[in-house]
């Protein structure tokens, strides 16, 4: 069972980060998990196994997190078409039956919440096999069929109980169904490249792990902002600015992180923390102060695992400073032998 520690650890983590920090699975709809845990577990194990056979990086990761999210709530539950559903044509910014505000939002918040954190916290937790495959043909084939399942059960759920009058037109489902296949087509054929560090001498040290965690915090707040634009910028074509505004901060985000961890920058695996904890800091308030306070009971129970989780990462980081200095303990006599 220890071969399998890790997977089982990332099916816990993307459903507890994606459903449970955020609010969207509260105590009052505990049984919920039982749906979309497959799901988001299904769904990441397969993503980071098919990503590691390839590459280390985190494009590929991505771009299938982004295929993820459309089968989710393209395909499945149709957030991205239903203006009703979460609220989402409120948002504004609803063209041609897409809710554009809505699926920008939704594909960034399961690219980093629902796989991209959980896969990295789960290889921080099992650094020696952080690039290797956990799984073999077998088993990447039954998460497969896992998700695959978990997904048609949550289209059904959806489409008999939840939002039974609505239905996407076939053409918009075909198009979701069109884009996730080119992402996870894309994924496959892109080349594998080594990039070449550079010289040592013309690079920086990265910045404290605090700083990095900062940072994070406050991108991660700036994409949370598109779930309360201001009415001004929900109507007409007035939404393109901030979906304009956001992608902007995506992409200058990743080339700052790509810049910070670059080789011989000592980007660590406490900054690799620090990233991680400073976004899952923002979902948590999101999820405590907006989401679950309808209900009192939902919200004292995400804010007991917002705290529970906190000092899991507190204790995280203790572990991975001594890591480290236990690390730069056994390199020093090394260099002194050399």
């Amino acid at each position: 069972m220890r071969r399998y520690a890790p997977v089982f650890v990332l099916i816990v983590l993307s459903t507890f980060i994606g459903e449970v920090l955020l609010g969207a699975t509260p105590i009052s709809r505990l049984g919920g998990l039982v749906v979309v845990m497959p799901l988001y577990g299904g769904g990441a194990v397969l993503i980071r196994e098919l990503a590691r056979r390839r590459s280390a990086g985190w494009g590929r990761i991505a771009l299938l997190a982004a295929a993820y999210a459309i089968v989710e709530e393209g395909l499945a539950i149709q957030s991205m078409f239903n203006p009703n559903l979460f609220n989402a044509g409120l948002l504004g910014g609803t063209v041609l039956g897409v809710n554009w505000v809505w699926v920008e939002w939704t594909v960034g918040y399961h690219i980093i919440w629902s796989i991209g954190i959980p896969i990295l916290l789960t290889e921080l937790l099992f650094p020696a096999r952080r690039a290797e495959p956990w799984l073999g043909r077998t088993g990447m084939a039954i998460a497969g069929a896992i998700y695959a399942i978990s997904a048609l059960a949550l289209a059904a759920i959806f489409r008999l109980t939840v939002a039974p009058d609505f239905r996407a037109s076939a053409i918009l489902l075909t198009g979701a169904a069109l884009v996730a296949a080119a992402l996870v087509a894309l994924t496959l054929i892109w080349p594998i490249s080594q990039a070449a560090p550079a010289p040592h001498s013309s690079l920086r040290p990265a910045p404290p792990p605090w700083l990095v965690g900062l940072v994070a915090f406050v991108a991660a707040g700036a994409w949370f902002a598109l779930l309360d634009l201001p009415h001004s910028l929900r109507t007409g074509a007035l939404f393109l600015l901030p979906m304009l505004a956001e992608i902007a901060l995506a992409v200058g985000f990743a080339a700052l992180i790509r810049h910070w961890s670059a080789p011989q920058r000592g980007w660590s695996d406490q900054h690799q923390l620090a990233l991680a904890a400073g976004a899952l800091l923002v979902s948590m308030l999101v999820g405590f102060f907006f989401v679950t306070t309808s209900n009192p009971i939902d919200q004292l129970g995400q804010g007991i695992a917002s705290i529970m989780a906190i000092g899991l990462l507190a204790l995280f980081a203790r572990q991975l400073h001594q890591r480290g200095r236990m690390a730069a303990q056994t390199q020093q006599p090394a260099q002194q032998v050399s």
